[in-house]
């Protein structure tokens, strides 16, 4: 995996530390699903769960006042899209043809089908190193390999992919793209949220090891009730290749990521950045929201060299289940309340 962090260090320094921005104190959360489920109640709308044993999501039916609008909700999902809409998203390779025929700018790459390795390894030789190889059809980030750069590992992250995919999934082989991850909410024709999703860090003081520095993070996240249920997993190797050991001392202002990883699990900081991000580039959100039939609700992500130009911005996935949580209760910056926006948005329409 390339170690190539320049782009996340520089996001990190202008908008974390130069702006002094601390990690938010949260003491505990509140159901989006109920929140969610109340509010359409005191607008007058009917709700009513429906049990099904087989799920372990929660289920609602919820219908407008005068009926003319019905919605499904799974989990903190509220739709009304037909499942033919899933079925784009849910599968990469079709989401990027949707994105391609909007002349959205995506990761250069290509799916191939189970027995199509060695067509695939041709088509990897070709690609400019390193490459991103997954499922075209999984949960998350499953089965997901970042930065091959050589057959070996091409043939590793090829059998991960398949063993983590659905029965149905192909694999998916795309350029990697450089850059800060953004998550986009995008409602209607609003972004009502953006996020940066952070992988962990510590920084140099030119006095403390990064063993000390790793145990002084996880008590500066212990105010934050998410973050301090998802501590910080440190990968020894990952920081061996950063040229850091755990009895090491960074020098002062000196970044140290802990993992390659930017998800909660493996203690993440998500930032929001909902009014520092481009309207150019919440405009790329607005038009992968729009590249997909039926689609009115979505989690758009993006990856971009500087939030404030549109130019370097790539779109990567756009979601129908995103995480209502990382927006409603980021580690830094404002929590927005998507909930909410959810709500109004839908009773607008009545």
């Amino acid at each position: 995996m390339s170690l190539d962090y320049s782009l996340l260090k520089k996001f990190v320094r202008q908008h974390m530390l130069e702006a002094n921005l601390p990690i938010n104190n949260l003491a505990t959360t509140v159901d989006a699903i109920r929140s969610i489920t109340d509010k359409f109640a005191e607008r007058g709308w009917s709700v009513s769960k429906i049990q099904d044993e087989s799920s372990r999501h929660r289920k609602h039916e919820i219908k407008s006042p005068e009926g003319h609008i019905e919605l499904s909700m799974i989990g903190g999902k509220v739709y009304r899209h037909p499942v033919s809409t899933e079925q784009i998203c849910r599968r990469k390779h079709l989401t990027k043809k949707m994105l391609d025929l909007a002349s959205l700018p995506t990761p250069a790459g290509a799916d191939f089908g189970p027995k199509e390795q060695g067509v695939a390894r041709a088509f990897f030789e070709m690609m400019p190193k390193p490459v991103v190889v997954k499922p075209t059809d999984s949960g998350s980030s499953h089965g997901v390999t970042v930065g091959v750069t050589d057959l070996s590992s091409f043939n590793s992250a090829w059998e991960y992919a398949l063993d983590e995919g659905r029965h149905n999934s192909n694999v998916l082989i795309e350029e990697f793209v450089r850059g800060v991850e953004l998550r986009a909410f995008v409602i209607g024709e609003s972004v009502v949220s953006v996020f940066a999703r952070i992988q962990p860090f510590v920084v140099g003081d030119q006095r403390s090891t990064v063993e000390h520095l790793v145990d002084d993070l996880g008590v500066a996240r212990s105010v934050h009730y998410r973050a301090h249920r998802m501590p910080v997993k440190v990968d020894w190797d990952f920081v061996l290749k950063e040229g850091y050991e755990a009895q090491s001392v960074p020098d002062s202002g000196e970044i140290v990521f802990l993992n390659s990883f930017n998800y909660p699990s493996m203690g993440s900081f998500l930032v929001d950045v909902t009014g520092d991000t481009a309207e150019g580039i919440k405009d790329l959100a607005r038009r992968a929201r729009a590249s997909i039939p039926s689609l009115e609700i979505a989690g758009v992500d993006l990856l971009v060299e500087d939030i404030s130009d549109t130019s370097t911005a790539t779109v990567l996935e756009v979601n129908t289940a995103a995480s209502l949580d990382l927006h409603r209760y980021p580690t830094h910056g404002s929590p927005r309340q998507v909930d909410e926006d959810i709500v109004e948005y839908f009773d607008s329409l009545r």
